[in-house]
C-alpha cells in the first residue's frame, strides 16, 4: 500500500532526522505509528496508571525538549553518539 506524505508531514520528520532523534525517515515515522497504535489500542486509559504515568512523563519531556531547540540546546546525533560510546565504556570498565 503505498501512501503520500503532505509537504507539512514530510518536513516534520525530515526535521526529527536531521535533528538527530531518528536514524532515519522509515525510523521516525515507524514510532509515530507505533505511538498511535497504543494510543488507539488503549480505549480507557484511565484504567492503566501506568500508561498515564509514562505518558505524562512523556510529555514533559517533549516539552523540555522542544525549549532547549527553541533556546539552541541542541547538540548533533554524531555527539550523542559519542557521549553513548563513553557511557558504555566507562560502565563497562566498572564492572570489570
Amino acid at each position: 500500500m503505498a501512501v503520500t506524505l503532505s509537504a507539512e508531514q514530510t518536513q516534520l520528520l525530515t526535521s526529527l532526522v536531521q535533528q538527530g532523534r531518528y536514524p532515519s525517515l522509515q525510523d521516525a515515522l515507524d514510532t509515530a505509528l507505533m505511538l498511535l497504535v497504543d494510543e488507539t489500542e488503549l480505549e480507557e486509559p484511565e484504567d492503566n496508571p501506568q500508561y498515564l504515568q509514562w505518558l505524562e512523563q512523556t510529555r514533559h519531556k517533549v516539552e523540555e525538549g522542544l525549549a532547549q531547540l527553541e533556546r539552541g540546546e541542541v547538540l548533533d546525533g554524531e555527539t550523542v553518539i559519542a557521549q553513548l560510546r563513553q557511557k558504555v565504556l566507562s560502565a563497562r570498565e566498572q564492572q570489570q
